[in-house]
C-alpha cells in the first residue's frame, strides 16, 4: 500500500490548534508557530527564540531536531522521518479499518509514557484533534511530576 502524505498527517483546525495551545502551555509556552502535525497527534514547531522542535503528544517529551525551517524540510526526506511519522503503523491502521477523518489524528488508548502503552494498532483510534490535544496534554501535564514506574489510577472525564 502505497501511503500519501495526508496519511501521515493531520491538519488540525483552528479550534484543535487553541486546544493544543492551552493544553501544552505548560510544555511548549505560548511563542511557537506550527509546522507539522503527524497522524499520531504529534506536533513539529519552531520556536520563536529559534530552532525546531518535536512534541511527543503521547509522552510529553519535546526534542530540538532542527535549527531552521529549511533544515526540518531536508530532514524530513531522510530516514529520520520514519521515526517522526511511523509509516509502517499508520499502513498498519488503515488496513485494520482505523481510517482517519478530516482533522483527526490518532490517540491511544494508553499514553506510551505508561509501561503497558504501546506504539500498535490495538492501542490507537482515530478521534479529532482537539480531544486528543487536551486529553494527551491535561494527562500528560499531572503525571509530569510523577516518579517512574509509580502506580496510578487515572479518572477520565468528559
Amino acid at each position: 500500500m502505497a501511503l500519501s502524505w495526508n496519511d501521515l498527517t493531520c491538519t488540525p483546525d483552528k479550534e484543535a490548534i487553541d486546544a493544543l495551545a492551552e493544553s501544552w502551555r505548560w510544555r511548549i509556552g505560548d511563542a511557537f508557530t506550527p509546522l507539522l502535525f503527524t497522524a499520531l497527534g504529534d506536533m513539529f514547531y519552531e520556536a520563536d527564540e529559534g530552532g525546531i522542535f518535536w512534541l511527543n503528544t503521547g509522552t510529553a517529551e519535546l526534542e530540538r531536531v532542527a535549527e531552521s525551517v529549511e533544515g526540518f524540510n531536508n530532514l524530513l526526506r531522510e530516514e529520520v522521518a520514519e521515526d517522526w511519522l511511523l509509516p509502517s503503523l499508520v499502513e498498519a491502521l488503515i488496513e485494520a479499518g482505523k481510517s482517519r477523518a478530516e482533522g483527526e489524528c490518532y490517540t491511544y488508548v494508553t499514553l506510551p509514557v505508561f509501561a503497558e502503552g504501546e506504539y500498535s494498532v490495538e492501542n490507537l483510534n482515530p478521534v479529532p484533534a482537539k480531544e486528543h490535544f487536551e486529553l494527551t496534554g491535561s494527562v500528560l501535564q499531572q503525571l509530569q511530576d510523577v516518579p517512574d514506574g509509580t502506580n496510578v489510577n487515572i479518572d477520565i472525564t468528559h
